[in-house]
């Protein structure tokens, strides 16, 4: 054993003394072969080697050995020649360049290998976030979200609205449903807080605070928002009690006025320093104009002088490294006195800046130096003052931000016709007349439906013929909990419900996955164990035909196991089906509701009705469709007795939708009666209280006019007392008919 482990340490003195000399070679670990055929037929084979994987699995770096047996063809052959003229080597020749080549090529097979293979070592994608990221796909929510964002008027509310995450308290959810009233209340009274001229300014200010100088631009857009920020704090002054929430949003949204003001005199309304705060800009501005002009004077007459016009190579007159020069002919540059300033690109003019404009030409860069300067020493004053107020520009900004996203909101609510819900942590569920509001958004009128799972119902089935609708329905109420779970109202009437979820999950449509080798029904098992595991009582569950793709029997009996295992757990559950085994879970279980979607007259009507049950129509459809009457009548034989009973409670169940149709008419006639009464009964008051003010405003007038009266009367016995006499007596006579007609004239 001594002599073994001396040899063995014998052979890792000569590996490390030899590696230190050359390199060696990792050792293959050998994946897969795969086999490449380029364009010209040849054959390279790759070799992959051993892999790492970065801590977050991301990125996959992978060690290559590329070897290429590859036969030079005959036209390989014949294009030696100029392949060697071309890059200066045989075409068979071996070079570092061909190693990086090949190395480069089996990197990419190694990239378009590793895309497709599952064993990358690229952690999985966690289940619950999979799930999360499925429901909005389903739902479609990205489409609102965008929408959402879209009526921001500031990149960083777009941005806000786009990253924003669910809001975990009832308390956030109410104090953003209190922005939006508040946003519409302000709209009412004229108020329009000018949040769109907040500009995203916090970097710049930044920068002005660590000493940098910011250019005009930079200015003036810094200069604008403060000007915005004031404005917004000085409207919001005295709106304590009608909106408190935009004015405490508002509380940190505060900068200097003075420095706003000094701001906002440096810019004229195009950006340019005001002249009038800063005259001397204005004089050396003018003073350039003044040499600017002697110079052009003088470059014309020399352009159209008779000793110059033979030597031109054009007659015009140019600028080079901001100098006035003129355009001399190669041959005649040693004719013109002055200074050259270059050649052109053919080398037949040279730029020649004359001697009669030097002088000129200097006191122009030199003016235009000094207004540099001066510039520069007042942006240099301005980026110190507002660098001075970064703090308070971060705080603003963020402000304005949260504005921003309530004015969205409320945009986004006016667009899609949303009211206010109430909303609570209890799980309830109570819309009323609901609309889809994707369909809303793209200009369609959904037919709104009322859902509930409030009370001791926590789950409710729905049933109905295919296409009738239960799938919008179900993507209703998905909607509108994640519309809460963001702050923002729902399409609904006003009275409903939404309370807020913690979790909103949704398994609807085919879930086939061919990446990681699972069927639809696979899929959806897998989709139904990651919902059992995570759902709890905050959690809102819609499952759209649960268990379907299988046997029916058995996928009936388990959809039920699944149902039942879940509610222990406390969620509100919206499931769809056509398993008649769900349909009569109401009548077994009281925590399931029933609802069916109406089927009238051959066609469904998308209206939800509550405590029935429905069928699916798969006959009456597919005569619709156009299937031939032979295959329907084949059909209803291999159903026996069955198709006569479900002939009759199709039957049976359009009857209930023509009674529930005439109801609702009635009902809307009701409604339309009671609120036209309403109307009526308010009208009624407001003639009653306005008869009371008119009354009120007589005898006020009558009052005036009665201390009138009694004045006038006093003047006349004055009057008559002073100068008893006919002429006097019948001019009070006359005035006392006059008091008389005024008095009583209404």
């Amino acid at each position: 054993m001594a002599r073994i482990a001396a040899c063995l340490l014998f052979v890792g003195f000569i590996l490390q003394a030899v590696s230190a000399f050359v390199p060696l070679a990792p050792v293959p670990s050998l994946r897969r072969t795969p086999v490449l055929r380029s364009s010209g037929g040849r054959v390279a084979t790759v070799s992959l080697l051993g892999m790492t994987a970065s801590e977050k699995g991301a990125e996959v770096k992978e060690q290559e050995e590329v070897q290429f047996a590859v036969d030079g063809t005959e036209d390989d052959k014949s294009a030696g020649s100029r392949w060697e003229k071309w890059y200066g080597r045989a075409k068979g020749d071996t070079s570092a360049q061909d190693a990086l080549d090949a190395q480069k090529a089996a990197a990419d097979a190694a990239a378009l290998l590793d895309a497709d293979d599952d064993s990358s070592g690229a952690d999985p994608v966690e289940p619950l976030e999979r799930l999360v990221s499925g429901t909005h796909n389903a739902l479609d929510w990205m489409v609102l979200k965008r929408a959402i964002a879209k009526c921001a008027r500031t990149s960083m509310g777009k941005e806000a609205l786009r990253d924003l995450a669910p809001l975990e308290e009832v308390r956030d959810v109410e104090r953003a449903h209190n922005a939006i009233s508040e946003v519409r209340q302000l709209r009412e009274q004229g108020v329009v807080l000018p949040v769109g001229q907040v500009k995203d300014v916090v970097e710049n200010v930044a920068r002005a605070a660590k000493g940098e100088v910011l250019n005009k631009e930079e200015l003036f857009e810094g200069s604008r928002t403060l000007v915005a920020i004031r404005e917004i704090e000085s409207l919001l002054e005295g709106h304590e009690e009608d909106a408190p929430t935009m004015v405490d949003i508002g509380s940190v949204v505060s900068v200097d006025n003075a420095i706003v003001q000094m701001l906002q005199r440096s810019f004229d309304m195009t950006g340019e320093l005001n002249p009038k705060t800063y005259p001397q800009l204005e004089e050396l501005r003018r003073e350039i104009d003044r040499i600017g002009a002697s110079i052009t004077t003088t470059m014309d007459k020399i352009v159209a002088s008779s000793q110059f016009s033979n030597m031109l190579q054009d007659k015009f007159y140019t600028i080079r490294d901001s100098r006035f020069v003129l355009p001399v002919a190669a041959v005649n540059k040693n004719k013109v006195d002055g200074i050259v300033h270059g050649l052109s690109g053919t080398g037949s003019t040279v730029y020649i800046e004359p001697q009669q404009v030097i002088d000129l030409n200097n006191r122009l860069r030199l003016a235009e130096g000094e207004l540099k300067a001066e510039e520069n020493r007042i942006l240099s004053q301005l980026s110190s003052k507002i660098g001075s107020q970064y703090r308070e520009v971060k705080l603003s900004v963020g402000g304005v931000t949260e504005m921003d996203m309530a004015y969205a909101r409320e945009d986004f609510a006016t667009k899609i016709r949303a009211v206010r819900p109430k909303v609570s942590d209890e799980g309830g569920v109570s819309l009323k007349e609901a609309r889809h509001p994707v369909l809303v958004l793209r200009g369609v009128e959904p037919v709104a439906n009322d859902i509930d799972l409030s009370g001791g119902r926590p789950a409710l089935v729905i049933s109905g013929p295919n296409a009738g609708g239960k799938t919008v329905a179900l993507k209703t109420v998905g909607l509108c909990a994640l519309l809460v779970q963001h702050g923002c109202w729902v399409p609904t009437q006003e009275g409903s419900r939404m309370d807020l979820f913690q979790n909103v999950f949704a398994a609807i449509g085919d879930q086939q996955t061919v990446q990681e080798d699972l069927s639809s029904f696979s899929s959806h098992l897998y989709t139904l164990n990651t919902m059992m595991q995570h759902s709890k009582d905050s959690s809102l569950v819609l499952l759209d035909e649960i268990a379907s793709g299988t046997d029916p029997a058995q996928g009936a009996a388990l959809a039920q196991a699944v149902l039942e295992r879940m509610l222990e757990q406390g969620p509100r559950m919206v499931v769809t089906t056509h398993y008649h085994q769900l349909k009569a879970l109401a009548t077994v279980d009281s925590r399931f509701a029933v609802a069916a979607m109406q089927y009238v007259d051959g066609a469904p009507t998308y209206r939800v009705l509550h405590g029935v049950t429905g069928e699916s129509h798969a006959f009456s459809i597919a005569q619709k469709m156009g299937i031939l009457e032979g295959v329907l009548e084949r059909a209803g034989e291999l159903m026996g007795e069955q198709a006569a009973v479900t002939r009759t409670l199709e039957a049976l169940e359009e009857e209930r939708g023509r009674a529930q149709v005439a109801a609702e008419e009635v009902e809307r006639t009701r409604d339309a009666l009671e609120r036209k009464l309403r109307s009526t009964l308010a009208r009624e008051e407001q003639l009653t209280t306005r008869v009371k003010e008119l009354e009120k405003q007589g005898a006020e007038a009558f009052l005036k006019r009665l201390e009138d009266a009694e004045s006038s009367i006093g003047e006349v016995v004055k009057d008559l007392q002073r100068n008893p006499n006919f002429k006097e007596a019948e001019s009070a006579r006359k005035i006392l008919s006059e008091v008389r007609g005024d008095l009583y004239k209404e």
